[in-house]
């Protein structure tokens, strides 16, 4: 009878210890019953009413067809796939998410086995999680402290020649990514280039740099050019579909010095599948838009130029860094005019200083309100 009892004990205690490692489990809250739908045998309940009911922010991105849920955690879910990211850490849902009727659904079992990790206090369980995550998906602390500025092309690759001076748009970035590095050491930051000399940098690597060194933000300098001559001004891109012909043929023609490198292969992550690094990359699409909007805010208000704002492209260094990210364009050498500024170092040093302006704008807003939380 003894030994009957000792069996039963650690029965139970192994049983306990099984649910402990599956996760926090939560219960459905019965009003989600009646929206309960059935695809291919499988219950599902439409994520926005999920949301709602269990106070959750979700952002959407229609590029990716990605949602980011968030309360006092994490996790990121693609329709499509079964594979998410629960605070960074990979996992894999019983089904696939799936969009009907223009609605997402998730499958019952994600509410009961997952959400329970971002609904929940945080505790050590959810930490020891935190901790076994890949440094590339591991959550950021809400603190701007290294970024890695970009002098766009090269070496062997000049860039944009002006047509009247004669300008390279490889030396003129480089100066401009000099002062932006100084301006921001200034201010207490790390600042990392990807080249500090006329050096050649295949764009594979200028990502490898930037995801290597962990750093919070990433910027890329160019200067721009155009068949019209009367094209001008700034611009700042973040990752998205291009949204118009100059901005695919400009995309064209800063993604073509791949064909220059011997180091053209995709520098994905090996600890993750194609899904899930653009869920990845959905975390820092909202924030890439936000620094693009500082930094032009920044240059609208500090220099007499035409601002040419916001746009969207695919660019393969914003791509392929696992931070947010940003490519700006400074002005246009195939401009007349603008190329006569651009010569000028003072200008550039002008433009330099707004840039900075908007990223220290940016950081200080994430940081007073942790990613953007509040606002």
């Amino acid at each position: 009878m003894h030994l009957k009892k000792i069996f039963i004990f650690i029965s139970i205690a192994l049983l306990l210890a099984g649910c402990a490692t599956q996760g926090i489990y939560l219960k459905l809250d019965p009003s989600l019953n009646r929206d309960i739908k059935t695809f291919a045998g499988i219950q599902y309940v439409p994520l926005v009413k999920m949301c709602d009911v269990y106070d959750i922010k979700c952002d959407w991105d229609i590029y990716t067809r990605t949602a980011v849920l968030k309360k006092n955690g994490s996790i990121v879910l693609r329709t499509g796939s079964p594979n998410i990211l629960v605070n960074g850490s990979e996992k894999r849902m019983s089904a696939a998410a799936l969009l009907n009727g223009g609605v997402a659904f998730v499958p019952l079992s994600f509410v009961r086995t997952y959400l329970g990790y971002i609904t929940a206090e945080p505790s050590r369980e959810r930490a020891k999680i935190s901790q076994r995550a890949p440094a590339m998906t591991a959550p950021r602390q809400f603190e701007i402290k290294t970024i890695v500025v970009d002098a766009g092309h090269g070496g062997k690759d000049a860039g944009a020649v002006g047509r009247r001076l004669r300008l390279k748009e490889k030396n003129l970035a480089l100066s401009a990514a000099k002062k932006l590095k100084k301006l921001l050491e200034a201010e207490g930051i790390k600042v990392i280039l990807t080249r500090d000399d006329d050096t050649f940098i295949s764009l594979p690597r200028r990502a490898r740099i930037a995801n290597e060194s962990n750093a919070d933000l990433f910027v890329s300098v160019h200067i721009n050019a155009s068949k019209s001559r009367v094209m001008r001004g700034f611009e700042c891109y973040y990752l998205s579909d291009a949204t118009d012909d100059q901005a695919r043929a400009l995309e064209a023609v800063e993604n073509a010095s791949l064909k220059l490198s011997d180091d053209a292969a995709l520098e994905h992550s090996k600890g993750l599948d194609a899904t899930l690094w653009d869920m990845a990359l959905s975390e820092n699409r909202r924030e890439s838009a936000e620094l693009a909007s500082r930094i032009c805010a920044s240059v609208d208000s500090s220099l007499m130029m035409k601002n040419r704002g916001i746009k969207t492209a695919r660019f393969y260094v914003l791509k392929y860094t696992r931070m947010p990210s940003v490519l700006v364009e400074i002005g246009y050498i195939s401009n007349k005019y603008e190329e006569m500024k651009l010569k000028d170092p003072k200008y550039v040093d002008r433009m330099a200083e707004a840039v900075a302006r908007g990223i220290l704008v940016y950081k200080d807003k994430y940081e007073k309100t942790e990613g953007f939380t509040s606002i």
